[in-house]
């Protein structure tokens, strides 16, 4: 690339040079084994610009994204939304039709992570579930999320080594598979401890929140089965709130409502139960309700679920 006065501090050595409108730069991504990928990348936006990054791993997986420079707009078409800022740890995964960045005109970004499959995840964790980790470790291929959080000193430090000119060289690919996956583990460490609202939480209300969590799933059919276990177990509803948010990243009733239509889709399509009776089993009161609600979290009507062959899995990359 072209240096002149004005150009950007370049600091990536390999990769490939992009072809993408309104931007120069280099990408990179490595697949080692146990399902591992690395991705690094540092791109100038010379104008706004706009960029579809596919979904190239198989699904489903959960991968960590440090943000070293730049900041960019991240959406999915399944409506989710997330600001890459400077100096940010994110933790993501993204459905089959993988996600876009927009970036404006002027905009240098440095970028670096890590995915994992969740299957060789689940192996490593041994059959421990940290609890922040469980939300985004739940079934489906389609299930999208996102968190961030200020990125620690550790991790940056690792993901800043990525960048440097150690990597040229016959150790290259072992260099950045054992650079990757120490980023991930220290990434993994620093998300699992962080409170994003600042006030511990002691066993005894771990404990009642995972209690809470399984009857809520024995009782889809009540909305207010986690209140009521609430006030039998003497949580206050707004302690209750409090961990919902930081350890689930919703509302008690959001968390609720996502169960109840998911249960939803298991029934119309393994079970191939009618609309009606599945409506009927989850505590709806009015069928009209249960479609317009399953509508909004999936997009399509309970009856399109209905009939799609169990055996018809897409398989996007």
């Amino acid at each position: 690339m072209d240096q002149g006065v004005d150009a950007p501090e370049w600091r990536m050595v390999g990769g490939n040079a992009i072809a993408i409108p309104g931007a120069q730069g280099r990408v990179e991504r490595l697949v080692f084994d146990k399902g591992v990928a690395i991705y690094r990348s540092e791109i100038e936006a010379v104008a706004d610009c706009r960029f579809t990054v596919p979904n190239q791993l198989p699904q489903p997986w959960l991968g960590f994204s440090v943000q070293l420079a730049g900041s960019a707009a991240l959406s999915t078409l399944g409506g989710k939304t997330c600001a890459m800022a400077e100096d940010t740890l994110a933790l993501m995964r993204v459905g089959p039709s993988g996600f876009v960045l927009d970036l404006p005109a002027g905009m240098l970004i440095r970028h670096t992570g890590v995915a994992v499959s969740l299957r060789i995840l689940k192996q490593q964790l041994n059959g421990t579930m940290p609890l922040r980790l469980a939300p985004f470790m739940e079934r489906g291929k389609t299930l999208e999320r996102f968190e961030t959080l200020p990125l620690p000193a550790s991790v940056k430090t690792l993901a800043t080594d990525l960048f440097g000119p150690s990597l040229d060289g016959p150790l290259r690919a072992m260099t950045i598979e054992g650079l990757g996956k120490q980023l991930f583990s220290q990434a993994l460490r620093a998300f699992c401890e962080h409170n994003p609202v600042g006030q511990p939480f002691t066993a005894w209300e771990l404990m009642r929140f995972d209690e809470m969590l399984a009857h809520i799933r024995d009782h889809l059919d009540d909305t207010l089965a986690g209140r009521t276990f609430a006030a039998q177990a003497g949580l206050k509803l707004a302690r209750v709130e409090q961990m919902f948010k930081a350890l689930r990243g919703v509302s008690l009733a959001a968390f609720v409502r996502g169960e109840r239509l998911r249960a939803a889709r298991r029934l119309l399509h393994e079970e191939k139960l009618p609309v009606s009776e599945v409506a009927i089993r989850l505590g709806y009161r009015h069928v009209a309700n249960f479609s317009r609600a399953y509508r909004a979290q999936f997009g399509e009507a309970p009856a399109t679920t209905l009939h799609r062959p169990r055996n018809r899995t897409p398989q996007r990359r």
